[in-house]
């Protein structure tokens, strides 16, 4: 983790972040967010690098401020199971458990804001909203899970794909809707993730271009055409 240069620049950082508003964070007024933004570290992250591992000591809280992370358990036979996607604001991590319960991976280039978990702790003794503000990001991103899975487990190969692209186009920063954005996982991770072959998943990619609902062009970007179109199937 990179060193804390001065209690200034972080509320800088802080006061700039372009997740803020989404962020545990947020909760914070000026005099407590500057005390906060005192414990906190980012680090910038390439692609594939892992950010936490499964049975480590739970040391860290973190915020996602840009990039997507891919949230994994590791199989018997050595396979990843993506589990969740995490998108700039998302936390990841807990302040609870002793040890990290999934493994956490960049996507493509990422940056993380960290805090200790032991200072947050001695933090909150002065604060409680801070607890109150993680309690409910942790509630938020369980119910998205939970519906995530229950809308996988009910829906056909085509649906699962388009609610995947929605998704993405959900958290996709462009300036349009119909501006391009990049499908930040391989062929192969989409179909673990949405429980389907790839070759069902290159199927359906096709069928909705020959459809003219959704455009891929190199370096695995697309543009959704027709956003309505794609909602309807999903």
């Amino acid at each position: 983790m990179n060193n804390i240069t001065s209690n200034h620049y972080n509320l800088d950082k802080c006061n700039s972040c372009p997740v803020r508003e989404l962020s545990f964070c947020n909760a914070l007024d000026s005099h407590a967010l500057e005390e906060f933004s005192a414990l906190s570290k980012t680090r910038a992250f390439e692609d594939g690098q892992l950010i936490f591992s499964e049975g480590k000591n739970n040391e860290y809280l973190g915020s996602i401020t840009h990039g997507i992370v891919k949230i994994y358990k590791l199989l018997d036979d050595g396979r990843q199971q993506i589990v969740s996607l995490g998108f700039p604001g998302d936390m990841l991590g807990n302040i609870v458990d002793a040890e990290y319960n999934y493994f956490a991976e960049s996507v493509g280039e990422t940056k993380v804001c960290f805090y200790q978990v032991a200072r947050i702790n001695s933090f909150a003794e002065s604060n409680p909203e801070i607890y109150r503000s993680i309690l409910g990001k942790t509630t938020e991103q369980l119910g998205h899970a939970r519906e995530w899975l229950l809308l996988l487990g009910r829906k056909t190969a085509q649906e699962k794909i388009a609610s995947f692209l929605l998704l993405l186009a959900e958290h996709h920063k462009g300036s349009s809707p119909d501006q391009a954005f990049k499908i930040p996982l391989k062929r192969q991770e989409i179909a673990d993730f949405l429980g389907l072959t790839i070759e069902t998943v290159s199927r359906h990619f096709s069928n909705l271009k020959s459809k003219q609902l959704i455009r891929e062009y190199a370096g695995h970007m697309l543009t959704i055409v027709d956003h309505e179109a794609l909602r309807n199937i999903a």
